[in-house]
């Protein structure tokens, strides 16, 4: 059983009867799940982009330091705030 069907059975439990009252709505519900996995999956378009952006940060001098030792990873999140804003426009 995928991730999907087990979050559509939470959501519309099964009817052990001959009529499923919750079958259309788990299958909508499936179908919906596995387009925003393919959604929020990452493409190698995105991981270029996200090289481009830690060479981006790693040019500014006041992350130079993180790169090699970030603890507290004010580095990557940088690289992340930056790849986000990209997609949302």
């Amino acid at each position: 059983m995928t991730k999907a069907e087990e979050r559509a059975l939470e959501k519309y439990p099964a009817n052990k009867t001959v009529f499923d009252k919750y079958e259309k709505q788990r299958y909508a519900f499936i179908c919906g799940y596995m387009q925003a996995e393919k959604d929020l999956e990452l493409t190698w378009e995105d991981i270029q982009k996200i090289d481009v952006l830690i060479y981006a940060v790693l040019d500014e001098e006041k992350y130079k330091r993180y790169y090699t030792q970030d603890k507290d990873g004010n580095f990557y999140s940088e690289v992340l705030k930056r790849f986000k804003e990209g997609k949302e426009v």
